[in-house]
């Protein structure tokens, strides 16, 4: 029965791996020669090996940090439909699958594409009409399975808040209910910020701005210009949902490019819209003292 590993490794999108149940053997490891290789500090070169005999075996490899499923350490362990499993700090999905739940996947994955094609055509010919920075957000939210986001764009030497859907970013004093870390991070690097299944990242769980909106994934994409760096669009959710993986980081970006040629074709000053209320110009560094403060 062919099977399905998802790799989430901290500060990155989930990455799904097929698995063949007529291979005799999958090395699983950070080394150049693993089929499965994990690019992670706490993964062993040669961390474990999963075996296809009438159902599926993992086996550790003699790791240094040691493998997990479902939370318990194991030497050697059958691997039923469902499972999570731990290879040093990395954590992973395993699902086998029927030859049709693997063609569905699969027609899931091409209709995913087809809708970003379609949310990145109708935001090209919407880009001069009004509301196209909040229709920017939605499509950010839709194709990440999120329930709410916001867009920030360069302001002098600070960026402010031009867009929002369902999240406050610091209005009244009431505080930013998203994550500090994760925007600041994607403006910093110039580099997608995904983090699914918050709990288990240790950079992120225990952050006031987290805990306090109760989030559990997230994904800022930066807005760039060659080198210069326009604004973010950032969205989380608070409920369980499927993670953002290699495929939606793909379609985001994407659109965010799109999105980005928008930005600089009109100029900054063009292209910021009137703020609707004073939390849609909300200034970002106020944002983040504001998290700061004692509550």
């Amino acid at each position: 029965m062919p099977a399905r590993l998802t790799v989430h490794t901290p500060h990155g999108a989930a990455a799904a791996h097929w698995l063949d149940d007529d291979r005799r053997a999958l090395r699983i490891g950070r080394g150049a020669d693993c089929e499965l290789r994990i690019d992670h500090p706490s993964v062993s070169r040669l961390h474990a090996e999963l075996h296809a005999a009438g159902g599926w075996r993992l086996a550790d490899a003699g790791s240094k940090n040691g493998t997990c499923v479902d939370g318990e350490p194991v030497r050697s362990a059958e691997l039923g439909r469902h499972a999570w499993l731990r290879f040093g700090d990395v954590h992973c999905e395993f699902a086998a699958f029927g030859r049709d739940e693997l063609d569905a996947d699969r027609q899931r994955r091409e209709a995913r594409r087809q809708r970003a094609t379609a949310l990145t055509e109708g935001f090209v010919r919407n880009a001069r009409g009004s509301g196209v920075l909040e229709s920017a957000v939605r499509a950010v939210i839709e194709l990440a399975r999120c329930e709410r986001g916001f867009l920030l764009l360069r302001d002098g030497d600070d960026y402010a808040v031009r867009a929002r859907i369902a999240l406050d970013p610091g209005s009244a004093g009431r505080g930013f209910s998203g994550s500090v870390g994760a925007v600041e991070r994607a403006l910093r690097t110039q580099r997608t910020c995904v983090v699914n299944e918050i709990e288990r990242d240790a950079w992120l769980r225990g952050r006031a701005s987290v805990v306090a909106g109760g989030i559990r994934a997230l994904v800022c994409l930066p807005l760039l210009d060659e080198a210069q760096t326009l604004g973010a669009i950032y969205a989380d959710r608070s409920a369980p949902g499927e993670p953002v993986d290699a495929l939606d980081v793909e379609l985001l970006e994407a659109f965010a490019d799109r999105a980005a040629l928008y930005v600089a074709a009109r100029g900054a000053a063009d292209a910021l819209e009137p703020a609707a209320d004073a939390a849609a110009g909300a200034r970002w560094r106020g944002i983040v003292a504001s998290c700061a403060a004692p509550r």
